[in-house]
């Protein structure tokens, strides 16, 4: 039995006697498009003709009010300030609407504030600097709908604010010229813009018809960056941002996708996430922000190459910086007490602030866990981020724990802390209590189960009509049910990897499996497995074919695995560090892998032991044979030695006599010890006497020759089994019923 990483929610949206609404769809991907709410029924073919989806930016209340507001100081020469973010979605953000009022001629700068000594948003040295150079309009670019009081400073020194948005929104507004944020108005029809997806409408407000494509590849960079919905008009976005940026003038994209290795003509949602999103990340991760920005207005291919140059330097630092953070977060907890937690905080003081988060999700991932990583903020507290997998709740579990905690913020999956140093170990211990009772397991939403038979070429290649991919529209994950596994292999520079092949009656496909190496081990043959996934075309010397990303996995049958190799199982010990051995089972009731580790005493026993207990899994290590047996005309000659020439002496002389009549030592100790069973020797101070015994005597019934033939048994059991043999015996020993009194 194996047990799934995560609770999969199965989708109950697929109806086989569904009607469908178009001729061009298949019906489960017709379904799956209407739950995901990319299309209405009356809608379906329009999505189908990839049709986009754009509102008229002056459906915003205030849309008209900001536009005259800064045509106004266009056109009277007053210097306006940009005041974005640190992230892709600010630096973007930001670099659109540079470029537009420079298109149109306004006296134009820009701010972003430091990461690590300003934080986010509005500050109040950086706005009283504003006023003071002479700044009579500023306007926020992804943030800002939370600086209540520093809106206040500019307001008291007659300059105007306005605010764009699409932060989570307080009690209490900020008092500015005027707001633009998707959630706080009822006439604009989508909420879920990004920080771009904002400053975008406004470019749009201002240019009206003549709005370059290239502005919608840099919003595309923001949305897929902040991880927001890729539905309705964000979906569209990204779509003909893509399109734009594969045709870009823009020096400085074309500078870092050259860096990045990024292939312009065939860029996707998956390059922008993976190759362009960290790079323009990275400056503000590990620096100024600001170069990001300047990378993005640059206006010569040499001063775009330059700057790309310094990001790609930046990302590469953080890359390293991040591999180091994880390689030494990792070895501060064990998989033991790891097993023990759900919620683990990891604390260095050296760490670099910077890349905490990163770190903090790639452990989350790997672990399953809510997981914090924290280092010194300099002013006498550790500070730090976490993140977590579907199942937890962060800033609820953060609430509860506000005695502890000098700040936080966050969502159910990703937060912010500060906390004095003395109250590490208290909160780790105080969020594991509150959670102690509480079934945490990671969700994984399954949206179609299929039989092995549909996964087809024209089925996986219509599942890309959905794309672009990305938050609230993943790839579709399938569930292949009740399927064989084949052919599994490790593949990788580091044997990291696995490739297999699942197969169902006459139909199969190939899986790749990343970082699942020690996943091998549970793999048996003639088992039934369900596997959930994504389904990928693959494309190699010419030939087309289907390719399964696996996720996850379940068995529900009992599994038998083969360890008896050596080889075999110095690979996969370390994953065995929770199983139950042979030595305490009888103490343990519920056993869930169990792990044959020494040589029972006798058949009997080992099969009373599985009857009993019932075990998920057994798995057979290698057994040291440390048995010593000898056949009856050894026990003869022995005997006529002892008989003829007694008392002997067990001397260095005597072992070698008989060593050259082909008997051990081993075997010379077992033998006599069975004549002193049964009475047919006296053995003292180191002699071996023979006993006047007339009686005939069976060898049999001395106990040492009992327990070594019954271990001999044992021995020639594992060796000479075959695998399916085992599995059958011992699955059959599992179905007994016991009858316990």
């Amino acid at each position: 039995m194996f047990k799934s990483r995560m609770n999969w929610k199965i989708s109950d949206i697929f109806r086989e006697d569904y009607d469908s609404q178009t001729t061009v769809l298949n019906p489960a991907i017709e379904q799956l498009v209407l739950a995901r709410q990319l299309a209405t029924a009356e809608s379906l073919d329009t999505f189908a003709k990839e049709e986009t989806i754009h509102h008229d930016p002056f459906l915003f209340s205030e849309m008209s009010k900001i536009i005259t507001r800064i045509n106004e100081a266009i056109d009277e020469g007053q210097p306006i300030l940009i005041y974005g973010d640190y992230d892709a979605d600010g630096v973007t953000g930001t670099s659109i609407l540079v470029r537009c009022l420079r298109e149109l001629g306004a006296l134009v700068d820009y701010y972003i504030p430091n990461r690590f000594y300003e934080g986010y948003g509005p500050n109040e040295d950086a706005f009283m600097q504003a006023i003071a150079d002479g700044y009579q309009l500023v306007i926020t670019v992804d943030n800002g709908i939370a600086g209540v009081d520093e809106a206040e400073i500019l307001l008291e020194h007659g300059v105007d604010l306005i605010i764009t948005d699409h932060h989570q929104v307080k009690e209490t507004l900020p008092r500015a010229y005027a707001i633009l944020h998707p959630e706080l108005d009822e006439n604009y029809p989508f909420h879920h813009l990004s920080g771009a997806g904002v400053a975008l409408k406004v470019a749009e407000a201002l240019l009206q018809e003549v709005i370059p494509e290239d502005f919608y590849a840099i919003a595309m960079l923001g949305t897929i960056g902040d991880v927001v919905p890729l539905i309705d008009e964000n979906r569209s976005i990204v779509k003909r941002g893509l399109a734009a940026l594969r045709e870009t003038e823009i020096e400085g994209l074309n500078a870092m996708m050259d860096l990045a290795g990024t292939e312009k003509s065939e860029v996707t949602e998956v390059n922008v996430g993976f190759e362009l999103c960290p790079r323009l990340n990275a400056p503000g991760r590990m620096d100024e922000a600001a170069l990001s920005v300047e990378c993005l207005i640059a206006e010569s291919e040499e001063e775009a190459k330059l700057i790309a140059d310094q990001i790609e330097s930046f990302n590469s630092e953080r890359q390293k910086v991040t591999q180091k953070v994880l390689e030494e977060a990792t070895k501060l907890v064990d998989a033991k007490t790891l097993a023990k937690k759900k919620v683990v905080i990891l604390y260095s003081p050296n760490w670099h602030e910077g890349i905490l988060g990163i770190v903090a999700g790639r452990l989350a991932k790997q672990w399953q866990k809510a997981v914090f990583v924290v280092t010194d903020d300099h002013e006498g507290f550790l500070k730090g981020s976490a993140r977590a997998v579907e199942g937890y709740h962060l800033f609820e579990l953060l609430n509860k724990c506000q005695d502890l905690i000098e700040r936080f913020g966050g969502h159910a999956l990703a937060a912010g802390i500060t906390f004095a140093p003395e109250n590490l170990q208290a909160l780790e211990d105080k969020m594991n209590e509150l959670l102690q009772e509480v079934e945490v397991t990671p969700s994984l939403q399954v949206d179609l189960s299929l039989p092995l038979a549909d996964l087809n070429i024209s089925f996986v290649e219509q599942l890309s009509i959905l794309a672009p991919f990305g938050e609230g529209n993943r790839p579709p994950v399938i569930e292949l049910k009740n399927v064989y596994v084949k052919n599994v292999k490790p593949i990788g520079n580091k044997l990291q990897h696995l490739k297999f092949t699942l197969y169902q009656e006459k139909h199969s496909v190939d899986v790749i499996a990343f970082n699942q190496a020690p996943l091998a081990m549970y793999l048996t043959p003639d088992t039934l497995f369900s596997f959930v996934g994504e389904a990928k075309i693959n494309e190699w010397n010419g030939n087309r074919s289907v390719q399964f990303h696996f996720i996850d996995v379940l068995c529900n049958e009992f599994q038998f695995i083969d360890l008896r190799n050596r080889q075999a199982y110095e690979q996969r010990k370390d994953q065995l560090q929770l199983a139950t051995t042979y030595t305490n089972a009888a103490e343990i009731d519920d056993i869930e892998t169990l792990v044959i580790n020494q040589l029972p005493s006798s058949k009997e026993e080992l099969m009373t032991l599985i009857t009993r207990k019932k075990p998920g899994n057994i798995v057979i290590a290698p057994l040291e044979s440390n048995v010593t047996f000898a056949p009856r005309e050894k026990f003869v000659s022995v005997y006529k030695v002892v008989k003829q020439h007694g008392p002997i002496t067990l001397n260095h002389q005597m072992i070698n006599y008989f060593m050259r009549l082909g008997i051990s030592k081993n075997e010379l100790l077992f033998i006599l010890q069975v004549f002193f069973e049964v009475e047919l020797v006296i053995i003292k101070n180191g002699s071996v006497f023979p006993t006047d015994s007339v009686t005939k005597r069976d060898l049999a019934e001395a106990p040492t020759y009992q327990s070594q033939k019954a271990k001999l048994e044992m021995l020639e059991f594992f060796e000479l089994t075959t695998w399916s043999e085992l599995k059958t015996t011992f699955k059959t020993a599992r179905e007994e019923m016991t009858h316990e009194s």
